[in-house]
């Protein structure tokens, strides 16, 4: 079984915090998989699906059933609800176990939606929770690297990436994204069939039934039109165009999307930048495979792996992180800044075949006064480092440089 890089984190929340546990992210991320991981670090346990109709009926009859469970008083005792957030009173029912509880419980909340967002329910859970995000496997996490803080990061930045490949798992991640299992599989007929059943599992089945949307059609072509605007500014008025709906549905329908991990999106950065692209998101998805054009794939493989870093770095407790594009009216664009606190970290330019430095790379860095940029490159065994005008600058491969990554 593949570790997962946040199981240390989780079993701090619950340990050492004793806070509810939210793990969210995509369908058939391996929530339920990884919630049953961290069942075997507690001799005493209980696990409840809400989808399985006898654990329903559980908790309705004896909501607090757990308390008759047989166990030793001297040990914690972890209650895993998965898919708890269908339960209509959900956040009320929560709020009473943590509060009644919580001295001699842990309680651990998996969902596919985004369980700190979610509309259903009452009372806040504020202050009760601590969340965190199952992203699919990304490389570094197959080749069991361990979790990564941005200090350490930072380091190899200073003093260089090692020459690394890993060209087999690159490529099957390339061909069968990094959900567990299509991953696992290696096969690309149980890809297709399997990416189907997600997709309109997602659409027909888990926005629909938490937004009560009676005509879902349109949300369904919305997402078939996504996978051809990665790479680019998404205009919402293109698509609305597209559509033929108004404006305030297309935004509507991006954030639901958004909000049930079909997509993610990156902000334009415009500070310091006068003449820079301000209003346009980029869209990229969780599962690159959708993607038919290579070039925009491999920036959106790049993109998950850099985004659910700066995801899990702010989750962690590491500082403040976001990632955003740059793009100015004179169209010279770089792919992606991380920043922390709006400290300007460095800069990353995708180049499927293109192992010369971008001149935009080099521009943006010496505009905003970026310490690294990193050019990443499909094309195994590329390392280089160079040195413009004090700055530092690297070409690597995707392989080694997605290694160092969460």
């Amino acid at each position: 079984m593949i570790s997962r890089n946040i199981e240390d984190f989780v079993l701090q929340i619950l340990h050492s915090y004793n806070k509810i546990c939210f793990i969210s992210g995509p369908r058939q991320s391996g929530k339920t998989t990884f919630s049953k991981m961290i069942l075997e670090h507690f001799q005493q346990s209980s696990y409840i699906n809400w989808d399985i109709i006898n654990h329903q009926k559980k908790i309705i009859k004896d909501p607090y059933f757990f308390e008759n469970e047989n166990r030793d008083l001297q040990k914690r005792f972890l209650v895993v609800f998965d898919e708890i957030h269908k339960y209509k009173d959900w956040k009320n029912y929560l709020k009473g176990c943590y509060d009644g509880y919580k001295d001699d419980f842990n309680f651990l909340v998996t969902g596919s939606g985004r369980l700190d967002l979610f509309k259903k329910g009452g009372d806040s859970l504020f202050g009760r929770y601590f969340a965190v995000n199952l992203f699919p496997f990304t490389l570094g996490e197959l080749e069991n690297k361990k979790f990564i803080s941005w200090d350490e990061f930072e380091q190899i930045l200073l003093n260089g990436f090692e020459l690394k490949s890993f060209k087999t798992t690159y490529e099957q991640l390339w061909s069968f994204s990094g959900f567990p299992e299509p991953f696992l599989k290696n096969n690309i007929e149980f890809y297709n069939i399997w990416a189907n059943e997600r997709k309109k599992t997602v659409i027909k089945e888990d926005i629909r039934d938490a937004y009560y949307i009676k005509d879902i059609s349109n949300i369904e072509i919305l997402s078939t039109l996504l996978p051809f605007k990665v790479g680019s500014p998404l205009s919402v008025n293109s698509i609305r165009e597209d559509l033929n709906v108004a404006f305030d549905s297309i935004k509507k329908w991006l954030l639901i999307l958004e909000q049930f991990y079909y997509i993610f999106t990156v902000k334009p950065y415009s500070k310091s930048l006068p003449r820079a692209i301000k209003k346009e998101n980029k869209v990229y998805l969780y599962d690159w495979v959708e993607i038919e054009d290579n070039a925009a794939k491999f920036e959106n493989l790049v993109a998950l792996h850099l985004f659910k870093t700066i995801t899990l770095w702010t989750q962690t407790g590491k500082g403040n992180f976001d990632l955003y594009y740059l793009r100015d009216k004179e169209k010279r664009e770089v792919d992606f800044l991380v920043t922390k606190d709006n400290q300007l970290l460095f800069l990353v330019e995708v180049k499927l075949n293109d192992t010369d430095l971008s001149k935009n790379l080099l521009y943006f860095q010496e505009k905003l006064k970026v310490p690294y940029a990193i050019q990443v490159v499909s094309k195994s065994g590329v390392l280089k480092k160079l040195k413009r005008n004090n700055y530092v600058q690297y070409i690597i491969s995707a392989d080694n440089f997605l290694y160092y990554l969460l």
